[in-house]
């Protein structure tokens, strides 16, 4: 049966200094560690060794830390996720929180309560850092809005979000229909179906709704 510490762990956060600091700690009790500083690295290292435990930076450049939880779960990959955050893009942290994960961490909590976490994690049940579950109790209903906000927008084709991304620009039906070589009738007609869709009653409340939700939309 395998220990603890020889479990193999991936590191995986663009900050080289989140890194190291959180690999000092780990190094105490564990002895299989290898890092990844995007997650583009981490699926390419995710392919040639078979890791026991990822621990995922939320947001990073080229491949976020959602993406990689989700191609780990995707092939079927036997390692558990536990993500870190810094909790700036509300967004990305709600959709997390809608990822199978195993455990969830701030940054500026992380060296106190990674070996806690980890040790947790591998006994089998899931672990919320204690400064995490206060912030998600916090924007409870915040949480809820966003991802009711989410699903609905699943509703909608490729081509309704691309329209409903320009609404979220401010840009006018002309303007839209210029960008995407429609006619006005045509863009008129997807914005009546988006508002069928997400049941919104008028054009300048779609406007509004796209404004409000910008971030959520430019992630789709």
């Amino acid at each position: 049966m395998t220990t603890t510490t020889e479990y193999k762990i991936l590191l995986v956060d663009d900050h080289p200094l989140i890194r190291s600091g959180v690999k000092i700690t780990l190094e105490k009790n564990f002895k299989y560690i290898d890092e990844a500083e995007n997650g583009e690295e981490a699926i390419n290292k995710l392919k040639e060794t078979a890791y026991d435990l990822v621990i995922l930076d939320i947001d990073m450049p080229v491949i976020d830390g959602i993406e990689v939880a989700k191609y780990i779960k995707q092939n079927e990959l036997m390692c558990k996720i536990v993500f870190l955050t810094s909790h700036t893009n509300f967004s990305t942290f709600s959709e997390a929180l809608n990822t199978d994960y195993n455990g969830f961490l701030f940054k500026e909590s992380a060296i106190n309560e990674i070996t806690n976490c980890i040790n947790t994690v591998f006994s089998g049940e899931k672990y919320i850092g204690s400064q995490c579950k206060k912030y998600i109790d916090a924007n409870e209903e915040r949480i809820k809005s966003n991802q009711e906000t989410k699903e609905k927008l699943t509703q909608l084709t490729k081509t309704e979000i691309k329209i409903l991304k320009q609404i979220s620009m401010r840009k006018t039906t002309p303007q839209i229909a210029d960008e995407l070589f429609n006619s006005i009738k045509t863009i008129e007609n997807h914005r009546y179906n988006i508002c069928n869709k997400l049941d919104i009653s008028g054009s300048n409340n779609l406007l509004s709704f796209a404004i409000s939700n910008k971030k959520i939309i430019d992630d789709l």
